[in-house]
C-alpha cells in the first residue's frame, strides 16, 4: 500500500486513456476514511520524536531543556514532509501540509515544548487531538 492518498480525482485521472499511474497497477481504489486517517498521521515521526524527547528529559538545566525541546520540535516539523516525500514518495502538497499539522497537534497533545509555556494546559491537547484526528480524515488530499 502506498502512503499517498488515493482520491476520487486520482481514480478519475487513471481512467482516462493514456494516463500513467504512480500507483500499483493492481486494482486501484479510492482511499476511505480510515485509510486517510492512517496516511495523514506521521506515526514514524511521532514515535521518533517521543523517543528523542525521552532522552532530552534526562537533562537537568531548564535552559537546555527549553532549547532542545523547541529545536527538536522544529527539526521534526521539517523532517515530516522530507520523510513523506523522500521515503514514502508522497507528492501531494495538501497531504504534506495535513501531515505536518497532524504532527504539531500530536506534539501539542503530548506536551512537548508547549508544556514549558505558562498558558499550556494538558486538557487543551486532550480535547484537540481526538477532534483533529476525527475531522482531518474527512479531507481528501488532491
Amino acid at each position: 500500500m502506498t502512503r499517498e492518498i488515493i482520491s476520487a480525482w486520482d481514480i478519475q485521472k487513471l481512467s482516462q486513456p493514456g494516463s500513467e499511474s504512480k500507483f500499483p497497477a493492481a486494482t486501484v481504489t479510492q482511499d476511505g476514511y480510515f485509510d486517510r486517517l492512517f496516511k495523514y498521521i506521521p506515526a514514524e515521526l511521532v514515535a521518533g520524536y517521543i523517543f528523542v524527547l525521552g532522552v532530552v528529559k534526562q537533562l537537568t538545566n531548564t535552559g537546555e531543556i527549553r532549547i532542545f525541546q523547541w529545536s527538536l520540535f522544529v527539526v521534526f516539523c521539517i523532517l515530516t514532509p522530507l520523510y513523506l516525500w523522500r521515503v514514502q514518495k508522497v507528492q501531494k502538497l495538501q497531504q504534506h501540509i495535513i501531515s505536518c499539522l497532524s504532527f504539531v497537534v500530536w506534539v501539542f497533545a503530548l506536551g512537548g515544548p508547549f508544556a514549558l509555556c505558562s498558558w499550556y494546559n494538558p486538557v487543551y491537547g486532550a480535547i484537540l487531538l481526538p477532534l483533529f484526528t476525527l475531522i482531518v480524515a474527512i479531507l481528501e488530499a488532491e
